[in-house]
């Protein structure tokens, strides 16, 4: 063992670390944080902001219509989406008009959206008597999927929310709608 050679190593390390402190190496945070952390970098999450929605004109037609293949929950009702309305927006928000037709053929029209990035639903307004009617500061709420209220479940889990198709653009959820699904394989 060659003892000058490691005398040698034990000096050349003293004298690193005496010269740390002149190259400023002796503390291990700066004065925006911890070491290891880019300064410009705001871990901070922004607080979600709704977007501005205005009411799409009212469905014509049924046939116009994309029938949804869901259960109602033994209700004698159909829902469709109206493809015209079908909006995504810049805040995660997938908007529509939903229009249940119930055996005898009254009209329940709805506008609503889907948060994607939170699973909630929020009504905007009801169509009624040629015009739409806001309501007036509606809630957002969880999506159960249980009930009449099962095909929201369905466009957030299928169509519009799902992580394939998360933030398309409006055109191509339309066409995943008028592709369907087959029930035999899903259970809604």
């Amino acid at each position: 063992m060659n003892l000058p050679y490691f005398s040698c190593v034990r000096s050349a390390c003293a004298a690193a670390l005496l010269l740390c402190p002149a190259i400023g190496f002796t503390d291990t945070t700066f004065e925006d944080g911890p070491v290891g952390f880019y300064r410009g970098l705001n871990l901070e999450k922004k607080p979600w902001v709704e977007g501005e929605a205005e009411f799409p004109a009212l469905p014509g037609k049924q046939d116009k219509l994309i029938e949804l293949n869901v259960s109602t929950a033994g209700l004698p009702y159909r829902v469709y989406i109206d493809p015209v309305s079908l909006h995504v927006g810049d805040d995660r928000v997938v908007r529509y008009t939903v229009v249940m037709v119930s055996g005898s053929g009254v009209r329940n029209i709805t506008y609503e959206g889907l948060h994607c990035g939170e699973r909630t639903f929020r009504r905007r307004g009801y169509g009624l008597h040629s015009e739409w009617h806001a309501i007036s500061n509606p809630a957002w709420q969880h999506i159960s999927g249980s009930g009449i209220n099962q095909y929201r479940k369905l466009l957030y889990d299928v169509y519009f929310c799902n992580i394939s198709n998360r933030y398309q653009n409006a055109d191509e959820l339309v066409r995943k709608l008028r592709s369907g699904i087959d029930p035999a394989t899903t259970e809604y």
